[in-house]
């Protein structure tokens, strides 16, 4: 069962681009992964991995097809309705190059980076959005757990694969069927994998799970071992060292780790330094890779981790 956040996204959009995607069939909206805005470009939706052009009358087009072109001002209004018109509110997450949206869809941004002290401050003209659109497939993860890793119990577990394989849509169903039988703790930095509203996640994240919404992913990871005793932790990307740390910290509590990665291959994980120091620490025993374009969340390899290195 797929329920797309496709309609959650349109809002965001100025009225010329808003009405042709809003004239999409909901078979094929449903099937839209992303919505790609590119100054002086075609407006494109990504569908199975491949880009379409999108025409006035809402049929996806061969990107060569006279179509929408976007201009400067349908950028500047797209980027303002995600900044909900207060770009200085949600700087740090600009900074980070992307804004969250209703529904846990995201937007990705591109522009000029203006820098300070050798870091980020924040990004001027913006040129592209790329508007990636969250989705929930009740059951997608349940060949998932007949891998060794699920069924025996084993350790923690690194889910790999390359942008737009469907990592974060396999993790909400996989926090589903998981809370069925554990204490669940999600650290959801990015606002994306439970897309809180009120206190409640639009998604189906099971009865036993407890959501951290928009922790820093260190702080969140160290408070969510302290005070909610879960059995399983899950969290999506893992970045930096201090995060890293925080994940050593926590395994030897006892708490499992389901976290993710992005890797074209199970081999290019060894070649992330903190991932390589969790996997050296036993943090994670296994990993399964995720197909990407017509292959998407599909699993391609599982492979121990343990003794590989």
């Amino acid at each position: 069962m797929v329920h797309s956040k496709f309609a959650d996204a349109l809002p965001y959009f100025p009225q010329k681009i808003r009405q042709p995607l809003q004239a999409i069939p909901k078979d094929t909206a449903d099937q839209i992964q992303e919505i790609r805005l590119r100054i002086g470009q075609s407006v494109q939706a990504v569908k199975g991995g491949k880009a379409y052009a999108l025409t006035w009358n809402g049929t996806l087009a061969p990107l060569q097809t006279s179509a929408i072109v976007v201009q400067k001002q349908d950028i500047d209004a797209l980027f303002q309705n995600l900044c909900c018109h207060s770009v200085h509110s949600r700087e740090t997450a600009i900074r980070q190059g992307f804004l969250t949206a209703a529904g846990g869809n995201r937007a990705g941004i591109c522009g000029t980076a203006v820098m300070q002290h050798h870091k980020i401050e924040t990004i001027r003209t913006v040129s592209s959005i790329n508007f990636r659109i969250a989705s929930e497939r009740i059951g997608c993860a349940a060949a998932l757990m007949q891998l060794d890793p699920f069924r025996k119990n084993m350790g923690g577990i690194l889910i790999a694969g390359p942008p737009a394989s469907g990592k974060t849509t396999l993790l909400r169903d996989l926090t589903r069927i998981l809370s069925q039988t554990y204490r669940i703790a999600l650290l959801d930095s990015r606002g994306e994998l439970a897309a809180i509203q009120n206190g409640i996640p639009q998604f189906d994240l099971g009865m036993q799970t407890d959501i951290l919404d928009a922790y820093p992913k260190a702080e969140g990871i160290e408070i969510a071992v302290r005070v909610m005793s879960p059995e399983i932790l899950i969290c999506d990307e893992i970045g930096d060292a201090d995060e890293a740390d925080a994940l050593l910290q926590s395994v030897h509590t006892g708490v499992r780790i389901i976290a993710t990665a992005h890797a074209g291959s199970i081999a290019e994980l060894y070649e992330r330094p903190q991932i390589l120091r969790l996997i050296r620490a036993g943090v994670f025993h296994d990993a399964v890779l995720l197909g990407s374009g017509n292959a998407c969340g599909q699993v391609l390899a599982s492979q121990p981790l343990r003794g590989q290195i």
